[in-house]
């Protein structure tokens, strides 16, 4: 059985945000197939067009995803940034409720986490985003839980600043284990520094897994 990480797909979602991600797990499927797979899933079946205008088609419904989380193949659910957080989305909010509820991971980044702040996910929660103030025009009531930090993940909910892409995907892949943690530090170390002994470690671990 595949563990299925869910994208949600939506108008304007904000392509580098979750292109590692989705690069990752293309790839650890290649070296482990089977393991995992990539499920877009919308509001409904539409085509969306992403931030950069790219055209994108939903796989399955929202409703899909608790099929998933009751036969215990459901990863996480990956809600990337967009223009159209403020308001609406109200079938996603429930999926949200139900998978925090089931302790499923659900991981938000940039626009969404203003989404998880206004349905009150982040009230008793730590959590980070872009800015403070952000997060402060949603009315929440969760601000004294905010974490200048590039990423947080607190009791199922994954929030990050949506400048941090490279440490929000390292924490999905964590949280997933969607490859040995050697290999997430080493993928994480190769992309924030660039170092040419960080791409070595990088294909020690993977060539250590992938023959393991």
């Amino acid at each position: 059985m595949h563990n299925t990480i869910a994208l949600y797909t939506t108008e304007t979602m904000t392509d580098w945000e979750y292109a590692y991600l989705t690069t990752q797990i293309a790839g650890a499927e290649q070296l482990k197939p089977g393991r995992f797979r990539l499920l877009l899933v919308g509001d409904g079946l539409e085509s969306v067009r992403t931030l950069g205008n790219l055209p994108l088609t939903p796989e399955a419904d929202l409703d899909t995803l608790q099929a998933l989380a009751d036969d215990g193949s459901l990863a996480a659910l990956v809600i990337p940034g967009g223009d159209h957080y403020e308001a609406g989305h109200d079938q996603l909010i429930e999926a949200v409720g139900r998978l925090v509820d089931e302790e499923i991971p659900v991981a938000a980044i940039c626009g969404a986490t203003l989404l998880l702040a206004r349905s009150g996910f982040l009230d008793e929660r730590r959590h980070t985003s872009n800015a403070a103030p952000y997060l402060e025009a949603s009315g929440y009531r969760g601000g004294t839980h905010y974490a200048e930090t590039p990423v947080v993940t607190d009791r199922g909910v994954t929030t990050a600043s949506g400048i941090h892409a490279i440490p929000f995907t390292a924490e999905v892949m964590r949280i997933t284990g969607l490859v040995p943690d050697a290999m997430t530090h080493t993928w994480e170390q190769v992309f924030l520094s660039a170092w040419e002994d960080d791409y070595m470690a990088l294909m020690e671990a993977t060539s250590a897994w992938q023959n393991s």
